[in-house]
């Protein structure tokens, strides 16, 4: 009530603006909104989780803070999505261990989640990867106003469930495609202060750390050209910190290293620096750093996927306890590593995924195969 606007207040059956006004006021008198204190009083609560990789934790002044509002704007492979599926394992973590013990919402517009990424990054922090999938609450997002309304339902699970930390993964992908054109662009912009400024307000509320992923558009300027996050001012003006992540190199295919540069931040200084995306997250190292992951056969990200962060490239082995690819009738060896390679790495994921979306993604095969396998992949689980 307190940090509510009164015009939304307002709205609410039987209120007028008067009466919303006054009860705002109250509220504000009660919780001491209302006097100017030095500032050498002011409550330092701000915490911190680890990214996975001590590098990118040093150039954010420990990790990502609570309290505030974190973007990280990247292209396309450039570990955007590692990042997200690395910290909600990484809050869970014991404070000790660069955690703060508690749960995560995840805001999913892109359909990129991945228990199995989950699972592997859990298991090299040495994590139960049950446990830790019973703390990320996720929710598939399908429009803005569903990305909205989302928003509004993890503040009742930093209230209920001990969420500390809410991922929107990412922030722009729907609006960018539902509001098109200059003639929507003030609409899509109100929108969007809308959701930023709800965020902000959580994360203050409730001292929570909200990590932002968003995508970029190449701007030309003459002979060169250079990537800049959508959203414009209300997002460059509503996050306290922005991350840019770039590809190293001329080809994210060939190299698994990432740059991490701080682009602003209220008490940080702008800094580069290296890390490396691989299958159980974001790391210092090609294999991953310490916790050092036990009994557990990874191999760093090969990147052969539409346009999100979860390139993956794991061995049969890896997914012991699921049925393999190659016993569905219809597939051979060769399709098994095209698959793999799209991220299906199981009979399980085939039988999980829309056909749609699988064939877009990878050369050569069709809805139709797809469909005509799902059918055998059931037919073998039946057996």
């Amino acid at each position: 009530m307190a940090m509510s606007p009164h015009n939304i207040i307002s709205e609410i059956d039987g209120l007028g603006d008067k009466t919303a006004k006054k009860l705002i006021w109250n509220a504000r008198n009660a919780l001491g909104m209302t006097e100017f204190i030095a500032a050498e009083e002011i409550d330092e609560n701000t915490e911190y989780i680890t990214t996975g990789s001590s590098e990118l934790n040093r150039i954010l002044g420990g990790g990502f803070q609570t309290g505030k509002l974190t973007e990280v704007y990247g292209p396309f492979k450039s570990g955007k999505t590692n990042l997200a599926h690395t910290i909600a394992v990484t809050i869970q973590l014991s404070r000790k261990k660069g955690g703060l013990g508690s749960a995560v919402a995840y805001i999913d517009t892109e359909n990129t989640f991945s228990k199995e990424k989950i699972k592997r990054i859990a298991k090299r922090f040495e994590l139960d990867p049950k446990k830790v999938l019973s703390q990320i609450f996720h929710a598939r997002i399908y429009s803005s106003d569903h990305q909205n309304q989302m928003i509004q339902k993890a503040e009742t699970l930093c209230k209920t469930r001990n969420v500390r930390l809410i991922v929107v993964d990412s922030l722009m992908a729907l609006m960018r495609t539902e509001y098109v054109g200059i003639g929507m662009l003030a609409r899509r912009q109100g929108v969007l202060n809308n959701m930023i400024h709800a965020l902000s307000r959580i994360a203050e509320t409730y001292n929570c750390a909200i990590l932002l992923t968003n995508q970029v558009s190449t701007k030309m300027m003459g002979m060169f050209s250079a990537d800049d996050a959508i959203g414009g001012n209300i997002v460059a003006h509503g996050c306290h910190f922005r991350v840019m992540f770039k590809t190293k190199g001329f080809s994210s295919n060939n190299s698994l290293k990432r740059r991490a540069i701080i682009v602003d931040a209220p008490d940080l200084p702008p800094e580069e620096v290296e890390f490396f995306i691989t299958s159980v997250g974001i790391a210092d190292t090609e294999k991953g750093d310490v916790p050092e992951a036990k009994g557990l056969d990874f191999e760093v990200e090969t990147l052969f996927e539409e346009e999100n962060d979860t390139e993956e490239n794991v061995t049969l082995e890896e997914n012991s306890g699921e049925r393999s690819l190659v016993e569905v009738k219809g597939i051979g060896e060769g399709t098994v590593k095209n698959l793999v390679k799209g991220g299906i790495q199981s009979v399980e994921d085939l039988l999980n995924s829309d056909p749609d979306a699988i064939a877009s993604r990878i050369s050569g095969i069709s809805s139709k195969m797809i469909v005509e396998w799902q059918k055998n992949a059931k037919a073998l689980l039946s057996v």
